[in-house]
């Protein structure tokens, strides 16, 4: 078919009502289709960043949740300290600092599950030979809360204090300030050079 009867028949098919509107209805088809592939793309595109953005969410509030009881921590510990240094004979006022080697850690608990598999093999020679095979394995036991599913905790670890650091009324006597050393010392564990001991200027006194 040359080109010319080509265009014969392409001018009918247009003139022809029927094929008119066949060709209409693959048009708006085709419309269609690109329309929903554009708008489907783009509802993957906002649930995966929804996605992610709540998953950064988690992560900052965990984070955030750390802080807070590290903070906490360390605010009891200086309430005590504090409280218990000021009764050493010739102590007045005293503020404390500490540094702590981590944050608290927490230790899940394991469900320990052990297989062993035996198999017995016979030889040409009529020999019997016994193999066994273990699998150790372990899962983290997870506990329901209001918060959803999370580890089920067996022991809390708190932050270890690793330094401390007092200034105090009456530490520019030498004995009054071993005893402040020698309290913190056996209190937190710590060695003597790990334990700062300041007299307290007369800024501090109330």
């Amino acid at each position: 078919m040359d080109f010319k009867n080509l265009k014969k028949e392409f001018n009918r098919l247009i003139k022809d009502k029927k094929m008119s509107n066949l060709l209409a209805l693959i048009v708006i088809l085709g419309i269609i289709f690109l329309v929903t592939s554009f708008f489907v793309k783009d509802n993957k595109g906002s649930v995966n960043q929804t996605e992610g953005t709540l998953s950064v969410s988690a992560k900052e509030s965990s984070s955030n949740k750390e802080v807070e009881i590290l903070n906490e921590y360390e605010k009891e510990q200086k309430e005590q300290l504090n409280s218990i240094l000021r009764k050493i004979e010739g102590v007045g006022e005293v503020d404390t600092m500490m540094t702590f080697e981590s944050g608290e850690v927490k230790v899940p608990a394991y469900d320990n599950n052990t297989q062993t598999t035996t198999t017995e093999e016979e030889d040409s020679q009529g020999g019997k030979r016994v193999n066994e095979q273990k699998n150790d394995g372990s899962k983290v036991v997870m506990s329901s809360n209001s918060d959803g599913n999370e580890p089920f905790v067996t022991k809390v670890y708190k932050p270890k204090v690793i330094g401390v650091v007092v200034t105090a009324q009456g530490a520019n006597n030498s004995k009054v300030k071993y005893n402040i050393e020698k309290a913190v010392s056996d209190l937190y564990n710590l060695s003597f050079d790990k334990v700062n001991v300041y007299p307290m200027g007369d800024q501090h006194i109330n």
